[in-house]
């Protein structure tokens, strides 16, 4: 990534001087340096079941060069993803030519599921949840994240991202989350690797309120309730930088109406990580200012990879693509963008 930013730095600066060897900076740029561009496998699950192999060699012809992959679990102390054996879905991938770089995974507590609607006309929310951390499950979500350290070394991805948060009442919960949270990363450092977290938009609402109270600027504080903060906010302030990283979906902090551009200025370095998302196929829908984005990331510094990921059945515009389909599209939109490195 910092060679290719290094090479558009310096063609930009021979242009400046006439003497740029032939066609324009973006062609001169674009020519020695393929995009690499991710993909979260969770986009193409019902091809995946169909055809794992085919599938997966389907991405790599497409264009993509890595995965953000989906359906790691334990059981009986022994890991696996989308049933098969972490030596031979690893592989699989070096057979095939897909480099994994980051896995999702959440503890293996109660779930509770808010869809919305993914596409389309964007309404609803969406929220991926588990229960409560507390004192008392606090040991076994970090028997979890030992394990989990352990196979994904075996499988050879260095990043895992956690998608889903916790249920949080109080700020008292909250800190219990960032303790966890921080103790998690430090798992991951001490291994070598490095552990995340991912948003959908639930944690753009506000806590610290009494249950069923609404927040507003003349609430009066007292010694049942607490000042309301935003918890993505609250995430990012009270985690260590060193231990913990965010991983922004774009669509889902826009859903939750907080701007992602505001995010990487207030936070910056803090997002090393984005998943790239569009009501339809990326970019088509003109629902976000991907340039905006890209350019943002990349100026306030850690940008380092995306992941394309298509979550709801089909395009809303193109239900007659395949999943396949559909995300080459996204991936073509992100490989002809001049903002994308």
């Amino acid at each position: 990534m910092q060679k290719r930013r290094s090479f558009i730095k310096n063609a930009t600066a021979l242009a400046a001087t006439g003497i740029l060897p032939g066609g324009t900076i973006q062609e001169v740029a674009d020519a020695p340096l393929a995009k690499k561009i991710g993909i979260q496998t969770y986009s193409i699950r019902r091809q995946l079941k169909q055809d794992m192999v085919g599938s997966l060699k389907a991405l790599k012809n497409i264009g993509y060069s890595h995965i953000e992959l989906y359906g790691y679990e334990q059981k009986d102390n022994k890991g696996s993803v989308l049933g098969y054996a972490l030596k031979d879905y690893r592989k699989m991938l070096v057979d095939i030519g897909l480099e994994p770089t980051s896995s999702h995974l959440e503890p293996p507590l109660q779930s509770f599921y808010k869809f919305g609607d993914g596409g389309g006309t964007g309404k609803g929310e969406r929220s991926i949840q588990i229960e409560t951390y507390t004192k008392d499950n606090r040991k076994a979500i970090l028997e979890f994240w030992k394990r989990a350290v352990a196979d994904h070394q075996e499988l050879g991805i260095p990043v895992m991202v956690q998608p889903a948060m916790p249920v949080v009442n109080t700020l008292d919960d909250a800190k219990l989350v960032c303790e966890v949270f921080n103790q998690t990363g430090e798992l991951a450092k001490q291994a070598g690797m490095r552990w995340g977290y991912h948003n959908h938009s639930q944690e753009f609402k506000r806590i610290g309120l009494k249950r069923g109270e609404d927040w507003s600027p003349e609430m009066e504080i007292t010694k049942d309730s607490y000042p309301s903060e935003i918890f993505y906010d609250f995430l990012i302030k009270n985690t260590d930088p060193g231990l913990v990283f965010f991983e922004m979906d774009v669509y889902w902090a826009v859903m939750g109406q907080c701007d992602p551009v505001t995010y990487f200025k207030r936070y910056p370095g803090r997002f090393p990580l984005l998943h790239i998302k569009d009501r339809d196929i990326v970019g088509s829908t003109g629902f976000l200012n991907f340039e905006n984005i890209f350019r943002t990331g990349y100026a306030t510094g850690g940008l380092e990879r995306y992941y394309v990921e298509h979550e709801y059945p089909n395009p809303v515009s193109s239900s007659s693509l395949s999943q396949l389909e559909a995300v080459k599209q996204s991936h073509d939109y992100i490989a002809k963008s001049a903002f994308v490195v």
